[in-house]
């Protein structure tokens, strides 16, 4: 087992003792130990001890103390076998941990322990099961509380830490990052703010993919680092989307400053993704990122609870290091439901670019407008857009039409 978790186990400095059950014990009618009257533990314990004085380790694991409890008469006898355990190991210069079923919930053995660590396993509905890890005590000693992911693989133990944001806040950066695109800088009054998240919304084939990828390219050419976090499709359809739409991805991926990352939507849980993307910023220096789309980010870990206020977490923390976010997110139905969709994006977002199609003598065109920039002026105006292999082109304010967001304007008089 320890071989199968990537841990390597030294004869020289590990043993393994086997606490042997006597026959007359299993064969007994009421399967005892020890009698009530008894209060030092005979028998097996009797051997646990004797090798533990002989051994004398600095390390000790009792894997597991509930075989233990079942072999006992009754809850009395188990917690003078524990007060005994406690006190033989007081005098002993060893760390010891001991394991037990979490069914067996007996907080008379949590009281005499210095710490206390519970696992849990989680079985969704879909996908793998998902492991997690919550330390209630620890004493003397200050502790991360709260559940975390974790996952054990064959290089080991991976713990994937809640998310905690810090109480210090860097100074608030005003530089304007721009897209490229001189018009859609002015729908934002200049263009971002570094270190803030900016949400694109639409529906399907809006081209907020390619708007995003705008300031992904913008950013490389600054010869700043970017990730990308791909929900909804592969590197392969990424990289010729961009390409067929004028934006030479290619060459920043090789170079290393565009990194694109595939999900598997059946794998991560929100706490291995939150450590993933903080290993970007903080080893590989990304100053720039980007989750295409939030709709897959929410569905590839549905049932975890509270996903809004973890990322809305993320985010903050990301902000006070001065990281650029983008969220792409895709509105249900042509023309959406505004109400609906933006909901939790204007909580999680600084900005909000809001993509829409609309109907015009005949023709589907599509719409863009800035309908947030906190702390900042940004143009009001509803315009149309359009793509081609050229890239993006914004045209003039909607001035004559009226209901654009509905999606079948009238003309204004």
């Amino acid at each position: 087992m320890a071989q199968a978790g990537g841990i390597f186990l030294d004869p020289e400095f590990y043993s393994i003792h086997v606490v042997e059950i006597s026959e007359e014990i299993l064969e007994g009618p009421e399967l005892k130990i020890f009698h009530k009257a008894e209060s030092e533990p005979p028998g097996a314990m009797k051997d646990l001890l004797e090798e533990v004085k002989r051994v004398r380790p600095a390390r000790l694991v009792i894997d597991s103390l509930s075989d233990l409890r079942y072999l006992t008469d009754e809850l009395v006898s188990f917690r003078r076998l524990v007060l005994a355990l406690r006190h033989e190991f007081q005098s002993e210069e060893s760390t010891v941990l001991i394991t037990n079923n979490a069914r067996e919930n007996d907080g008379h053995l949590e009281t005499i322990c210095n710490g206390v660590i519970q696992l849990e396993q989680v079985v969704n509905e879909y996908g793998p099961i998902r492991r997690r890890i919550l330390v209630s005590k620890l004493r003397g000693r200050s502790y991360q509380s709260g559940w975390h992911d974790f996952r054990i693989t064959g290089d080991g133990l991976r713990v994937f830490p809640t998310l905690r944001v810090g109480t210090q806040r860097q100074m608030d950066q005003k530089e304007l990052l721009s897209s490229g695109n001189t018009q859609l800088d002015l729908l934002f009054g200049g263009g971002i703010e570094r270190g803030t998240t900016t949400a694109v919304i639409g529906a399907s084939e809006t081209g907020k993919t390619t708007l995003v990828n705008l300031y992904v390219v913008a950013s490389a050419k600054r010869g700043e680092r970017t990730v990308v976090y791909l929900f909804d499709e592969t590197e392969l359809s990424y990289r010729a989307r961009a390409e067929g739409l004028g934006l030479s991805v290619g060459d920043y991926i090789d170079k290393g400053l565009i990194i694109l990352r595939e999900i598997d939507v059946a794998e991560f849980s929100v706490g291995e993704f939150t450590t993933m993307l903080l290993q970007e910023v903080e080893e590989r220096g990304v100053s720039h990122v980007t989750i295409d789309t939030l709709n897959g980010y929410l569905n590839a870990m549905p049932f975890e609870k509270h996903q809004i206020i973890q990322l809305h977490q993320l985010l903050i923390h990301l902000s006070h290091r001065g990281i650029t976010m983008f969220l792409a997110s895709e509105q249900h139905g042509i023309f959406g439901d505004l109400t609906t969709d933006a909901k939790n994006l204007s909580y999680l977002s600084d900005s909000l670019l809001l993509l829409r199609y609309f109907e015009y003598r005949g023709q589907i065109r599509r719409a863009i407008s800035v309908v947030k920039k906190r702390g900042g002026k940004h143009e009001t105006t509803i315009r149309e857009f359009t793509l081609s292999s050229n890239g993006i082109s914004i045209g003039e304010p909607l001035k004559e039409m009226q209901g654009v967001l509905t999606g079948v304007p009238t003309l204004g008089v």
